[in-house]
C-alpha cells in the first residue's frame, strides 16, 4: 500500500445536479438576452416614431395647421393624385411618407408618380415597399408594404380622405383636420404600432374552428385576417359598425385594426404633441375578448379630438 487516499469520483446524482444547474443558468441567460433584445427593439422603435413626429409637426406648420390624411385620396376616374415627397413625386403617399419629407429621409428608392405599372423592384406603384428603416418597426422588419405597414395613423379623427361620393372629388369624410381642433394634443394618439385588420380575428391558439384565426404577414396581401393588412389605418378602440368607419367597413366580415402590443405586451405610441410612450392596450382604451380578438366597443378618449368617448359616425 502506498498510503495515498483513493480518488473520489462524482456520483451520477452529483453529475445530474451539476448538469441541471448549468441548464438552468443557460435558460436564465437566454431569457435575459431575449428580453434585452426586445427592449432594445422597443427603444429603437420609439426613437423612430419620435423622429417621424417631428415631421408631423412640420407638415402641419407648412400646411396652415392642417394635419395629413392617412393617405392621399383615391379619386378614381383615372385621376392620379400625386404629391411631392422626399425623393420625388409619389402616387397617393401615406402619412408616413409625407411626414418623412420633413425629416430628410426618402421613404422609397424609386417613388412612382402614377398608379399603373411597377417600380424597379417589381412592386405595384400603389403598394411600394419602404426603403429606409426609419419607416419600419424593428420588431417586424418584414412589414415594408406602404399599405400593409407597421405604423398606423389615427385617421378617423385626424385625417380620413375617403370620399362620401365617388362622383364628388372634394367630398372627403374628415379631411383636412386642423391641429387647433385637437383639444389636448398631448392626450391624443397620432401614430402607433398597428397589427392591421388581424385585430378582429382570434389568436391561432384560441382554437375556434368556426372563425378563421390570425395569419402571418404577407407583403402585398389583402386577407383581412393577416397581420399588417391595412396597417397604415389605425382604428380607435370604439368603432360604430353601422354608421361609423373602420379599415374594412365594407368587408365580410367587417374588420377593424388596432394597436399592436408587439414590444413585451406594450405598443409604441406617438402622441400629437410629438412625445412618445409605450402603453398596453387597456391603457389606450382597447378591450380584448378571451380569444384575443379586439371588439368594437372600447373607450375613445385618447383618440377623439375632443377627448370624449364617442365613435366617429357619419355626420350627414
Amino acid at each position: 500500500m502506498n498510503g495515498k487516499p483513493p480518488k473520489r469520483a462524482f456520483t451520477l446524482v452529483e453529475l445530474l445536479v451539476v448538469v441541471s444547474i448549468i441548464a438552468l443558468l443557460i435558460g436564465v441567460f437566454v431569457t435575459a438576452l431575449s428580453h434585452g433584445r426586445q427592449q432594445s427593439r422597443a427603444t429603437l422603435c420609439l426613437t423612430r416614431l419620435r423622429t417621424l413626429g417631428q415631421g408631423l409637426v412640420m407638415y402641419a406648420l407648412d400646411h396652415n395647421g392642417a394635419l395629413p390624411p392617412s393617405r392621399m385620396p383615391n379619386l378614381g376616374n383615372g385621376i392620379d393624385w400625386q404629391t411631392e415627397i422626399a425623393g420625388g413625386l409619389k402616387y397617393r403617399p401615406t402619412f408616413l411618407a409625407m411626414m418623412g419629407s420633413y425629416v430628410g429621409v426618402p421613404p422609397f428608392a424609386d417613388p412612382r408618380p402614377i398608379k399603373s405599372g411597377t417600380d424597379r423592384f417589381g412592386e405595384p406603384s400603389d403598394r411600394q415597399n419602404y426603403a429606409s428603416p426609419v419607416y419600419i418597426c424593428p420588431a417586424v422588419d418584414r412589414w415594408r408594404d406602404e399599405r400593409n405597414g407597421c405604423y398606423g395613423y389615427n385617421y378617423q379623427f385626424l385625417g380620413n380622405s375617403r370620399l362620401w361620393d365617388e362622383d364628388d372629388p372634394t367630398s372627403f369624410k374628415n379631411w383636412p383636420v386642423l391641429m387647433d381642433a385637437v383639444r389636448t394634443p398631448s392626450r391624443c394618439v397620432a401614430v402607433a404600432d398597428c397589427m392591421g385588420t388581424a385585430a378582429s380575428f382570434p389568436l391561432p391558439q384560441a382554437g375556434l374552428a368556426a372563425v378563421p384565426p390570425r395569419m402571418d404577414y404577407l407583403d402585398n396581401g389583402r386577407d383581412a385576417e393577416r397581420y399588417g393588412n391595412e396597417g397604415f389605418n389605425l382604428d380607435p378602440p370604439n368603432v360604430d359598425p353601422a354608421d361609423g368607419e373602420m379599415a374594412e367597413f365594407d368587408g365580410t366580415p367587417q374588420s377593424r385594426t388596432a394597436v399592436d402590443p408587439r414590444h413585451l405586451d406594450t405598443a409604441s405610441v406617438l402622441w400629437l404633441d410629438g412625445h412618445g410612450s409605450r402603453d398596453k392596450l387597456p391603457a389606450l382604451g382597447y378591450r380584448t375578448n378571451a380569444d384575443g380578438a379586439v371588439p368594437f366597443d372600447g373607450q375613445n378618449q385618447l383618440f377623439h379630438v375632443r377627448g370624449v368617448d364617442a365613435a366617429w359616425v357619419d355626420p350627414r
